[in-house]
């Protein structure tokens, strides 16, 4: 059995790797260079030859990984994600197949990598994906592993250019160094490129890696989520998508609210009677309203596999009176925001996203308390209003 898996595998990356050389055939001929792809702060440069190379085919990657047919795959940061996982889920074999890439690595099993943020809504969702009004290019791609391998996975990243091609490169600044080091295995920070600008200069990002809670203005344990990486497309389930994405909250001077009206962000204030009163209550982003809009429009309320569970949401939100309080906030404030949602559904899919997100409600604890300070971590960083 395990003789067949390895040839499975072996198959597996033989096609990629004939794909990914097929592919390079079919270009012109380019002379390479070296050029700067990051310059830190301390005058630290790091480089890389042009043009980028792939030696796969990310076509037969999601084939691989038996992933929906709608997943736009046509840039960077989802070709990076795709191949991520398909690398860590091979993990055990991928040191003997590219012994020169993957010497450091030391797991002797796969890894559990799993898709969290933007990204995971491409995989999970078919309106996020395509040209409709609710798809949005991601601009990075965030995981979360089992603590046990982070580490491991860490080293996997750095190392995939080296079997892959040099688009997916992995590289780690002094700094991200250091941010490492402070988190003692419980999250991981480090760069990748995520496209081409308009001067064909690779563009980078940073991406993270949250081991086993995304610790943000909430604490979210999402290690149940490792156990159904396969069914759940190798993302996080859909309860950890909405937790996540309905954890944002910061509060601003109510000085801001004609800045606030100026970048069309009023759709964010919150009401919230008992908070001191110089302050607003902000929710979140443009973008993770848009998500969860894909989310709840493509998923009912059920106990489905394809569903979202309430009972679920319920078991982790009584623990959490704070995690509660802002979700439920957040959600609620969804559904009167009915003009700005009306910029990215037509009224069908108004009445199923709003019909969905209040019956969700009505199963979600309600909680009743009087808080005037933030409830919430406010040592993270905020996004700006722009």
């Amino acid at each position: 059995m395990l003789y067949a898996a390895r040839e499975t595998l072996e198959q597996s990356v033989a096609s990629l790797q004939v794909a990914g050389l097929t592919e390079q055939m079919r270009r012109p001929v380019e002379q390479s260079k070296k050029t700067v792809l990051y310059r830190e702060a301390n005058g630290m440069q790091h480089e890389i030859e042009l043009p980028l190379t792939s030696r796969v085919d990310i076509s037969e990657i999601v084939r691989q990984l038996q992933l929906p047919n709608y997943v736009d795959t046509e840039y960077f940061p989802m070709q990076t994600a795709v191949l991520a996982i398909w690398a860590s889920d091979r993990a055990q074999e991928l040191r003997r197949l590219y012994p020169e890439a993957f010497k450091e690595l030391r797991t002797r099993a796969s890894i559990s990598a799993l898709l969290l943020g933007g990204a995971s809504l491409k995989l999970r969702c078919r309106h996020a994906n395509g040209s409709g009004p609710l798809s949005r290019r991601i601009d990075d791609v965030d995981f979360t592993v089992p603590k046990a391998q982070g580490a491991d996975f860490y080293k996997l990243l750095l190392n995939m250019h080296k079997a892959f091609g040099t688009q997916f490169t992995f590289f780690g600044t002094t700094g991200d160094k250091t941010f490492n080091a402070l988190n003692e295995g419980r999250r991981y920070r480090i760069r990748t490129i995520n496209g081409l600008a308009e001067t064909g200069l690779p563009m980078v990002c940073a991406s993270d890696i949250f081991c086993d809670h995304m610790n943000l203005r909430h604490k979210i344990d999402v290690r149940d989520s490792y156990e159904e990486a396969r069914a759940n497309l190798h993302t996080i389930s859909l309860e950890n998508i909405i937790l996540s994405k309905s954890q944002f909250i910061t509060d601003v001077p109510r000085t801001d609210l004609d800045s606030l009206s100026e970048h069309h962000q009023t759709f964010r204030v919150i009401p919230y009677t008992y908070y001191r009163p110089d302050r607003i209550i902000l929710g979140m982003e443009e973008k993770d309203a848009k998500d969860i809009c894909a989310l709840f429009l493509d998923h009912k309320i059920g106990e489905g596999h394809d569903e979202v569970n309430a009972s679920k949401l319920t078991k982790v939100l009584e623990k959490d009176n704070k995690l509660a309080m802002t979700v439920t906030m957040n959600l609620s404030n969804l559904t009167v925001r009915v003009g700005k949602l009306q910029e990215w559904l037509n009224d069908s899919e108004l009445s199923t996203v709003l019909t969905r997100l209040n019956e969700l409600l009505r199963l979600l604890p309600k909680i009743d308390k009087k808080w005037n300070r933030p409830w919430w971590n406010v040592d993270v960083e905020t996004p700006s209003l722009k």
